[in-house]
This record gives structure tokens, sequence and C-alpha cells, in this order.
């Protein structure tokens, strides 16, 4: 049964990178074109309203992105210690 419970993990961590690096790009992306938007706005604060609002949405992927690795990362660390 841990070994089904370990692949399936595995997966999670695969999963978990690849959402990781995707907004990786897309926070890249979004704070660029939210720079650009505020610095030729002319009075239109609505286009950098709007990638602000993705650059938020970006932060909240890395964030649950980020606790999850360091979560499995100190996990399995302790894991191996704790052996013999």
């Amino acid at each position: 049964m841990e070994k089904k419970w370990q692949r399936w993990l595995f997966y999670i961590d695969i999963i978990v990178i690849a959402i990781f690096v995707i907004a990786n790009v897309y926070m890249a992306k979004d704070v660029y074109m939210a720079g650009y938007e505020a610095s030729h706005c002319n009075g239109n604060i609505g286009i950098y309203e709007k990638y602000f609002w993705r650059f938020a949405r970006d932060v909240a992927f890395l964030t649950a992105t980020v606790i999850w690795i360091f979560y499995r990362l100190f996990r399995n660390q302790y894991l191996l210690l704790k052996k013999p």
C-alpha cells in the first residue's frame, strides 16, 4: 500500500513542479505587461489593473506550490535522518 502512495505522491510532485514553472512564466509576462501599461497608460488605469490582478493570481499559485515543495523536501529529509 505504501508503494502506491509513493507513486501517487511522485505524480503529484511532478504536477506541482509543472504548475510552478508555468506560474513563473506567466508571472514574468504579467509583471512586464503591468509595468509597460503603467508607464503608457495615459490615464486608463483599467489595463494596468487587469495585469496587476493576473500578477496576484500568479503569486497565489507560486505560494501554494512553494509551500508544497518545501513541505515535501523537509518531510523527506526528516524521514531520511530518522532512519537508523
